[in-house]
């Protein structure tokens, strides 16, 4: 295979991957480990990729690739442990609801990979909407509103009705952070939209990696009610005794 036909298949299998190893490209282009760094130094030389430890990365991540939001993630290993227990709560015909983050984007990731049948996911985040598209056995619904690019997600204040009107009985969110009063957000708009979600009959779960354990944020969500599912990390030792104590203070089942 000659050279620039190589730097072709390494560059899309970049854009697809975000990452790729020598070993694989070595394997995949039927050349040496020895051709590859050589190929990868010249493509580093013209400023298309970043060379690391066994292989390269994107020199560019795009911001709107869900695999730009999971490689700045915090938690990464807690928050795919998560996103693999939230699946097992996905049945077969949910309606279910997504909100943005990175712990929802790696429940999604899970999701896609062995989905229930004949589910449907509505949500309002890009990431969420760019991961989901590409499968064609989810159904996918998307709410649509003011197209906010700090978090990449469409907010509508009057989110209620469609939510009712597509039925979702499972809501699936993210959040800043949780104490003993309630969950919390960063955003005044986020929080109104995550509030009116609560507002539903729909299950809520809330997927919370460590670093979210009682620790306030900017805006208040809502208090506790008594009907949310936490889901979270076996990894997570240091804060069991006071989740336990919040489980039975405020009567929340936590996974």
């Amino acid at each position: 295979m000659l050279l620039e036909e190589r730097k072709n298949k390494i560059m899309n299998l970049l854009k697809v991957n975000g990452k790729v190893t020598s070993k694989e490209l070595s394997e995949q282009l039927h050349v040496s480990e020895v051709t590859i760094r050589s190929d990868l130094k010249r493509l580093e030389a013209e400023q298309l990729l970043k060379r690391v430890h066994g292989g390269a990365i994107r020199m560019k991540p795009e911001l709107f690739d869900p695999r730009f939001q999971e490689q700045i993630a915090v938690d990464k290993e807690e928050k795919r442990e998560i996103g693999k227990k939230a699946v097992s709560f996905v049945d077969k015909n949910d309606v279910i609801f997504v909100d943005a983050g990175s712990s929802t984007l790696f429940f999604v990731e899970e999701l896609v990979k062995a989905p229930p049948l004949n589910i449907t996911v509505v949500t309002n985040s890009l990431y969420v909407i760019n991961e989901i598209v590409q499968y064609g056995d989810i159904r996918l619904i998307v709410l649509g509103g003011m197209f906010y690019k700090k978090s990449l997600n469409f907010l509508d204040l009057d989110m209620s009705p469609l939510l009712t009107k597509y039925n979702v009985n499972r809501i699936f969110l993210g959040v800043n952070g949780l104490d003993e009063k309630g969950i919390y957000s960063t955003s005044n708009i986020e929080a109104r939209i995550n509030k009116e979600l609560y507002s539903t009959n729909a299950e809520i779960f809330i997927l919370a990696s460590s670093s979210k354990f009682f620790k306030r944020s900017l805006i208040l969500i809502n208090e506790w009610q008594g009907r949310e599912k936490i889901i979270t990390s076996d990894q997570n030792k240091n804060e069991n005794e006071r989740l336990n104590i919040l489980k039975q203070e405020k009567s929340l089942e936590i996974f």
